[in-house]
């Protein structure tokens, strides 16, 4: 491999570990394994790794555009840059760095509903609570999403949303088969701190 297509490759990997932080919470959540707050680490480095993407994707276009002087058979010589297939790759790596890099900032609203859970079904014997819990320590739109998803598996647990601009998460839930302190531990072991604001009977035009 050139070190073009070493160079793209590496700004790639730079600019998806800068944006872990909110990339992995959605991929935790969707598989139901590991703790979204474990990725919160890599926010502190973003600004770091954000450079050395820019800096790798700078390197990997001055490699390809540069004029190089090619020896020929007779003797002479000519300029020429990299080939069409080495600065299609520096293109395609910069779209995908672009799309890693931005992720934090649309990628939330977006899984969102990709990592939505069904709702229950509500019955005319059911009654339905709503808890409302203050949530500390998400980083973006993502990390709320990951962690919707994550209360929306819970047995008991009819509807789930989780609000960044907020820093709260609001569930609605059986009392006969869970109870809040079931969703605070459950967002303490994603990496994140919870504390009940408010529980609540849900009227039934609420649950319709």
């Amino acid at each position: 491999m050139e070190k073009t297509q070493l160079t793209a490759v590496g700004s790639v990997l730079a600019a998806i570990v800068a944006s872990l932080c909110c990339i992995g919470p959605v991929v935790v959540a969707l598989i139901g394994v590991g703790s979204i707050g474990a990725f919160a680490a890599f926010e502190s480095l973003r600004p770091y790794l954000i450079g050395v993407t820019a800096l790798l994707l700078g390197f990997a276009f001055y490699l390809t555009y540069r004029k190089r002087e090619v020896r020929c058979e007779d003797g002479t010589c000519k300029m020429e840059s990299a080939g069409k297939w080495n600065k299609l790759s520096v293109w395609v790596a910069t779209v995908i760095a672009a799309v890693a890099l931005a992720f934090p900032y649309f990628g939330g609203s977006l899984l969102a509903t990709a990592s939505s859970v069904p709702q229950q079904t509500a019955t005319q014997s059911t009654e339905y609570a709503t808890a409302i819990l203050n949530v500390e320590g998400m980083d973006c739109k993502a990390c709320a999403a990951g962690l919707q998803a994550t209360l929306g598996r819970i047995e008991g647990v009819r509807k789930a949303s989780v609000q960044y601009e907020q820093g709260k998460a609001i569930i609605e839930y059986n009392p006969a088969k869970v109870q809040p302190k079931k969703f605070i531990e459950q967002i303490d072991e994603a990496g994140f701190t919870a504390v009940l604001a408010e529980s609540k009977p849900t009227t039934p035009s609420e649950t319709k």
